[in-house]
């Protein structure tokens, strides 16, 4: 199976790394070059290709809001945020506005294939070993049966956290008091073994939760 990627960065010498780095795997095929985001989003509609690598910082558009426009028109494209950041701000902002996989542009070299192999084949929740140690949540999934019950108001706000929706939207929208909802997001991340509602959608996505 052909993989029809299209890389987006404003550094050409990091998208001539990423084509070299690609033509190792026989299945991946570089359909297209963006600079920024808008010239992406056109590339995007024109090719349709099944990986978007994403830069997250370009002059022109943030990487969140390029995965987010492409979440919201219903676009098939898979994107993998591909960044020189490890903050968790970044990582948790990229998988709330829609993309479904993050790896650092140094630990390339070791993983962009698998990333890109594993994401086209369906994956959600994609984290590079050092991601996955920042956040202290597995690197790959490891059971859903590992993960208590959640009930079904768990999974209706565990799904507004996923669409990134704030506290208020949250509570509004499921008209519950703020005080549940708190309760609430304590027990899924208990539940899910994680810090924080962010980390809770990101270990969700990997177990297939949302």
């Amino acid at each position: 199976m052909t993989i029809r990627i299209l890389l987006v960065d404003d550094h050409i010498n990091v998208r001539r790394g990423l084509r070299e780095m690609l033509s190792r795997s026989p299945e991946a095929e570089v359909v297209g070059e963006a600079e920024g985001g808008k010239e992406a989003l056109k590339l995007t509609k024109d090719l349709d290709p099944d990986v978007m690598l994403l830069d997250v910082e370009m002059p022109d558009m943030k990487g969140y809001e390029v995965a987010r426009h492409l979440a919201e028109s219903g676009c098939s494209t898979r994107v993998l945020a591909l960044s020189g950041y490890d903050e968790k701000r970044y990582i948790l902002g990229m998988f709330t506005s829609g993309a479904v996989g993050y790896l650092t542009k140094d630990e390339a070299p070791e993983h962009l294939i698998h990333a890109v192999e594993d994401i086209a084949a369906g994956r959600k929740g994609w984290i590079s070993p050092r991601i996955a140690k920042r956040l202290g949540i597995p690197p790959h999934p490891v059971g859903r049966d590992t993960i208590p019950a959640l009930s079904p108001l768990e999974m209706k706000v565990l799904g507004c956290l996923t669409e990134g929706r704030t506290n208020k939207e949250i509570a509004s929208i499921l008209e519950i008091t703020p005080f549940a909802l708190k309760e609430t997001i304590q027990s899924i991340t208990s539940k899910l073994g994680v810090k924080s509602s962010l980390e809770a959608v990101l270990r969700a996505m990997q177990e297939g939760l949302v």
